[in-house]
C-alpha cells in the first residue's frame, strides 16, 4: 500500500486550520478594539478626583442659594423654571450628557424669558438617558438633573 506524503493529506491541514483560524480573529479583534476607544475610561484619575471636589463646591453653593428649578424639555426646546426669583444672570449654560455616548454630548445657553424662565433652543430632539448639568456662565453655582426622554412632565434640578 502506497502512503500518500503528510502535505497531501486532509487531517493535517484541518490541524493546522484551527490555530490559523484563531490567529487571524485574534488579529481581528485587536484592530477592532483599536478602532473604538471606550468612551468611559479615565486616564487621569487624580486630575478627576481634583475636578469631582470643585464640582461639590459648586452644588454647595446653589444650596446656598437655596436655587430651585425645574426643566420641560419638548421636541428642540428647553424650559428651565426657578421657583424663586433669586439675582441671576441673562443667560444659563445646559449641559446635555449622554450616559454612554460621548460623541452626542452638547451644550447650549438658555436665554432669560421673563422673571423666573429660560428658554433654550436645542439642536436635536433628546431620546434615551441623559445627565443634565445646569450652571451659570461664571460657573459660580451649578444644578443637575438624570432623566430619560421622552418626558411629559417638568423634570426636578437638585444640587
Amino acid at each position: 500500500m502506497l502512503v500518500k506524503p503528510w502535505y497531501k493529506q486532509v487531517w493535517p491541514w484541518i490541524l493546522i486550520a484551527i490555530p490559523v483560524a484563531t490567529m487571524l480573529k485574534a488579529v481581528h479583534s485587536i484592530y477592532l478594539m483599536n478602532q473604538q476607544s471606550p468612551d468611559l475610561v479615565i486616564d487621569d484619575y487624580y486630575a478627576e478626583g481634583k475636578a469631582i471636589n470643585m464640582n461639590l463646591a459648586k452644588y454647595r453653593e446653589a444650596a446656598s442659594r437655596n436655587l430651585q428649578a425645574s426643566i420641560l424639555i419638548a421636541a428642540n426646546k428647553a424650559i428651565v423654571k426657578f421657583e424663586s426669583n433669586p439675582i441671576l444672570d441673562a443667560k444659563l449654560k445646559l449641559r446635555f450628557v449622554h450616559n454612554t455616548v460621548a460623541a452626542q454630548d452638547f451644550e447650549v445657553m438658555a436665554e432669560r424669558s421673563g422673571e423666573n424662565l429660560y428658554i433654550a433652543e436645542l439642536p436635536l430632539t433628546p431620546t434615551g438617558k441623559w445627565n443634565l448639568l445646569v450652571d451659570d456662565p461664571t460657573e459660580q453655582w451649578k444644578l443637575r438633573a438624570t432623566f430619560i426622554l421622552p418626558q411629559a412632565a417638568a423634570i426636578k434640578l437638585t444640587y
